[in-house]
């Protein structure tokens, strides 16, 4: 018996498939000859129902229009993420308040901030509390009709007493109606340097050394030696 060259076996060997020659995926082309073939073979005596073939039209519609707007989200997201970097970087070195109670006194000079009232108030007072949550400033600031209103700390204890710099907090309340009520305190901050993450993810480093959103501010202004920062 003659044996058989592998020669003449890899000859006629069949071909070896290393991609898959198939596409999976559905286009616009490949729907409209599909769709072109249906309507070329149906059954004259029972033609396709108008209804249906606009149902499967207005079907691959909507599928073509789901994905069209799907890259014009992704798009409009990438313009939103670029112009959120832009805002940032000029952001760097200005003054911005932040809803927060927390300030922060120099060696000298006066710290100040916003608060905030929904309606007309009596009788506004403001305490400083330090780290160890005691109250070493108590002071009246008298009556303010809604709306944002400045407030100023000289630094100095109830004693008059020029205190340490450092962190201290913050509290106002109004009286309305014999209802007391705190206000929506704001105080401001140094953007220090802008760190860029994945999109939109910025984070705003402060000299304070908290790290905020653009989402956080809640106003931005020129930057002055009375601020709330060393």
């Amino acid at each position: 018996m003659t044996a058989i060259s592998p020669s003449i076996v890899d000859d006629y060997a069949l071909e070896k498939q290393t991609t898959s020659k198939f596409n999976k995926d559905l286009g616009q082309d490949e729907f409209l000859e599909l769709m072109m073939a249906q309507l070329k073979h149906q059954d004259p005596m029972e033609p396709m129902d108008n209804g249906e073939f606009l149902g499967q039209m207005a079907q691959f519609s909507t599928v073509t229009g789901i994905d069209d707007m799907k890259e014009s989200i992704e798009a409009l997201t990438q313009t939103y993420a670029t112009s959120q970097t832009l805002q940032s970087t000029q952001l760097v070195g200005q003054e911005v308040l932040i809803e927060s109670n927390k300030l922060s006194l120099r060696d000298t000079g006066d710290t100040e901030g916003v608060f905030e009232l929904e309606s007309a108030s009596g009788n506004v007072q403001m305490s400083i509390t330090n780290a160890a949550g005691e109250v070493i400033r108590s002071q009246g600031l008298g009556d303010f009709p809604a709306g944002r209103h400045a407030f100023t700390w000289d630094g100095n204890n109830q004693q008059r007493d020029r205190v340490g710099p450092g962190a201290y907090s913050i509290s106002i309340t109004s009286n309305h109606e014999d209802t007391i009520t705190a206000a929506t305190v704001m105080t401001s901050r140094i953007i220090e340097s802008v760190e860029f993450g994945n999109g939109s993810d910025t984070r705003l480093n402060t000299h304070q050394g908290e790290g905020l959103s653009l989402a956080d501010i809640r106003q931005i202004r020129q930057s002055s030696v009375n601020s709330t920062t060393e």
